[in-house]
């Protein structure tokens, strides 16, 4: 724990304060792109695609331009939105083409990249500056480099494997993983947002980027095609979130393709509960359960809305929540009837970020390259690495996320905003592959239900189960981090799980940035996640 002159008792940061503005990001130097485009006039949408091009730099194992996302946006003082720019399966994506689980890397796995086309869309109807000047951080950050950390070499040291030649090229020294401190550069990918920046979103959706990716395909067994990318932009949608009342707070969350519902299903099973002590064996073994049941969910109904009918109404039904709550304190043994899961999904490499300013504008967005490095291939001469998105399809004949051309899989992503009393009040997201749904749930609950502030409610202790790619659903592994107090882990496994325990602090469980407004005063507080390098920065 914490030593008790610790600035928050969970946190190993201090909160993040700003009356105009806060921007929260994985990567302090990312957060500072966004915090630039604030401090010279800017909005919480200019600060938010700032970001969002620097974090691709900054972490370029984690997202980029050509990864996938979606994004929560509430202008002042009206309703939430949802823009989807998640990855659409190429015109020559089918279940014959594959064999089996499709590969987490290699030429075949990108699918149609939604990421330059979400920012772009997002800066066009809501920011107020040119993209010009919202890249340039992006774009300094490349050219000039940046100091690898020890996060970003850990999260490298198995990357060289799966690299393509271009790639290797572009993230290693010599072969090698670069050291602690040695300076990335990506001058290739400078170059690439120099273009975009006069050329705009066009320049991969039909132009010179575009052909060049394509012919990269062609040439090297890939599917995406020309046509695939010109078609892309009109996959850009607005929708109209999803939302569920907790305790007097709406919260609100994209519909599927993400399993965002999840999160939805989750708090209603545990509304009608009395969830003890926090961090007691009640409150974790009681969201816990509810997370698992919830998770079989969305594995057997979320999908491409385009494709697969929509089950919201029955997942969020009271009838059907009920019927789960009644299931939760059975344990282990209290999961027959439920089939086995084929989610199709790997180990993830996502981010999230957020902005809010002061006139009450706020925006999050998770985006995603897939898995480390995505494909682990980067478009010859442009730095631009591309996403695996075909991995996390399903091979399953008739499972929702069956494989199929110009088709979307459930992303288990989850930007999800809280309201209170009709108007803003929080941003919540996190990466962490299907733990995504278990982590956002968790911190929504401290901010609720335990009324921690913002950077506790992000550093508390968090579990998350093992379904990932491969796993039996429901799962009965669950990971907790070490700081759980003992007879909470206990607890757990007397109800017959397996518990596999974690560092005091592990990624496995996320990576949450989190803002929170207080309605008096407008001052907003944000966090960033200790777990990577989370920073919050306020102006």
């Amino acid at each position: 724990m914490p030593h008790e002159s610790s600035a928050t008792r969970f946190g190993l940061r201090p909160m993040a304060y700003g009356r105009r503005g806060v921007v929260a990001t994985a990567n302090p130097l990312a957060s500072l792109a966004g915090v630039r485009m604030l401090a010279t006039g800017g909005n919480a949408v200019d600060a938010i695609v700032a970001a969002a091009a620097a974090i691709g730099v900054v972490e370029p194992y984690m997202s980029g331009l050509a990864g996938c996302g979606t994004a929560m946006v509430t202008p002042p003082g009206g309703r939430p939105r949802a823009l989807v720019f998640l990855g659409v399966a190429p015109s020559g994506a089918t279940s014959a083409r594959f064999r089996g689980t499709p590969p987490d890397g290699g030429y075949d796995t990108p699918a149609v990249p939604g990421n330059l086309a979400g920012w772009t869309r997002l800066l066009a109807e809501y920011g107020s500056k040119p993209l010009a000047e919202v890249l340039a951080p992006a774009i300094e950050l490349a050219e000039g480099g940046i100091p690898v950390t020890p996060f970003d070499r850990l999260q490298m040291e198995g990357a060289p494997a799966r690299l393509s030649p271009e790639a290797a090229a572009n993230y290693l020294h010599g072969g090698r993983v670069p050291e602690e401190g040695a300076i990335l550069r990506q001058p290739d990918l400078a170059a690439t947002f120099r273009a975009i920046a006069t050329e705009g979103a066009g320049l991969l959706y039909g132009g010179s980027l575009g052909q060049r990716l394509a012919s990269l395909m062609r040439e090297r067994g890939g599917l995406i095609t020309q046509d695939d990318l010109r078609a892309y932009p009109e996959r850009v949608r607005w929708v109209e979130p999803l939302a569920a009342t907790y305790h007097g707070v709406t919260v609100y969350a994209p519909p599927p393709p993400t399993s965002a519902v999840q999160v939805l299903e989750t708090l209603r099973i545990v509304e009608g509960l009395d969830l003890g002590p926090h961090l007691g064996p009640r409150h974790i073994a009681q969201l816990a359960e509810a997370v698992r049941l919830a998770r079989v969910d969305t594995d057997r109904y979320v999908g491409d809305p385009d494709r697969v009918p929509s089950k919201v109404g029955h997942v969020l039904s009271d009838a059907h929540v009920a019927d789960l709550r009644a299931q939760i304190g059975r344990g282990g043994g209290g999961s027959g009837g439920f089939a086995d899961g084929d989610s199709g999904a790997g180990y993830g490499s996502t981010t999230h970020l957020a902005a809010v300013d002061g006139s009450g504008l706020a925006v999050n967005i998770t985006h995603s390259l897939g898995s480390v490095f995505g494909s682990g291939v980067v478009v010859p001469g442009t730095g631009v690495c591309l996403n695996n998105a075909m991995h996390w399809f399903s091979m399953k004949a008739g499972h929702p996320n069956e494989v199929a051309p110009g088709k979307m899989h459930e992303w288990p992503i989850a930007p999800v905003q809280l309201h209170r009393d009709g108007a803003f009040w929080a941003t919540v997201g996190t990466p962490g592959s299907f733990g995504i749904l278990a982590t956002t749930t968790q911190v929504v609950v401290n901010l609720i239900d335990f009324g921690l502030n913002v950077q506790d409610a992000v550093g508390a202790p968090r579990f998350r189960w093992a379904d990932d790619v491969g796993a039996e659903l429901p799962a009965t592994a669950i990971m907790m981090e070490a700081r759980f107090p003992e007879e909470t882990r206990q607890a757990m496994a007397g109800r017959g799980y397996t518990v596999e325990p974690l560092g005091d602090w592990s990624m496995r469980v996320g990576g949450c940035q989190a803002i929170v407004r207080d309605p008096a005063s407008g001052w907003l507080a944000g966090a960033g996640d200790p777990r990577r390098n989370g920073y919050a920065i306020g102006w």
